[in-house]
């Protein structure tokens, strides 16, 4: 798989998407910076140069559009595993795919699909933004509140190119293994810090109990005396980036 080396983009998931455009069958895209970095629900994410791992990997599975909605969490465990490896960073997962350390968020994860006119999936880009260096004062309050940095956490500084490496190969390997998504469960439950927390479903506000990570990786949770099964979605965590109430 060929890598791609930038400067500054808008953001490695749009090269990536640039790519598929031309053909290309699969690529892993690094950029220093992005000037336009995006997570979930189209949220900024501050990619200031030389701070982060900013990486976006192409791929053109031979799936389904439903065999893709465990990617992300997948990736997310995959990663995490990854970063502990390289850093000895002992990585959590807020459901679905935040990367915390220390109870603030250090990474996100973005999948985009597109598919084919008859609903397969023509091909898929999965990216990853990692604070690696960043710092307190970089970030806004409101930001800086819930999110910092793999070194600011650490206390000191990493070896950015074993990060990375092992950061791309755990992508990689994700990808690969879209057809056994059981290979990440296990390290997805013990990492996931919502289980086991009150929590808040967003948008609507609703206040319940995370159980469980069910075989899809979606959320069990209870609210009175219902269970039900979160496949999408977000929650805000008791006890985590600044919930208390």
């Amino acid at each position: 798989m060929e890598i791609y080396r930038y400067g500054e983009v808008t953001s490695t998931n749009d090269i990536a998407k640039d790519l598929a455009r031309q053909g290309i069958d699969a690529a892993v895209v690094i950029a220093e910076s992005q000037s336009a970095g995006r997570g979930r629900r189209g949220r900024s994410f501050l990619s200031p140069a030389g701070r982060g791992l900013y990486v976006s990997v192409l791929w053109r599975p031979l799936c389904s559009a439903e065999d893709l909605l465990p990617l992300t969490a997948m990736a997310a465990a995959s990663a995490a595993v990854a970063i502990e490896k390289a850093t000895g960073a002992q990585v959590g997962i807020k459901w679905p795919n935040d990367l915390v350390l220390n109870g603030k968020k250090i990474a996100g994860l973005l999948t985009e699909p597109a598919l084919n006119g008859d609903g397969s999936v023509a091909h898929v880009v999965l990216g990853l933004g990692l604070n690696v260096g960043t710092k307190a004062e970089e970030f806004t309050p409101e930001v800086a509140a819930i999110a910092s940095s793999l070194e600011a956490e650490l206390g000191c500084a990493v070896d950015r190119a074993a990060l990375e490496q092992a950061v791309v190969e755990a992508l990689h390997q994700t990808l690969r293994h879209l057809c056994a998504p059981e290979t990440y469960i296990d390290e997805y439950r013990c990492r996931c810090v919502t289980t086991g927390k009150l929590c808040r479903l967003l948008p609507e506000g609703r206040e319940v109990e995370a159980l469980d990570i069910d075989g899809r990786y979606g959320l069990v949770v209870r609210h009175g005396e219902e269970l039900e099964t979160i496949r999408s979605g977000e929650v805000s965590v008791r006890g985590l980036y600044g919930y208390v109430d």
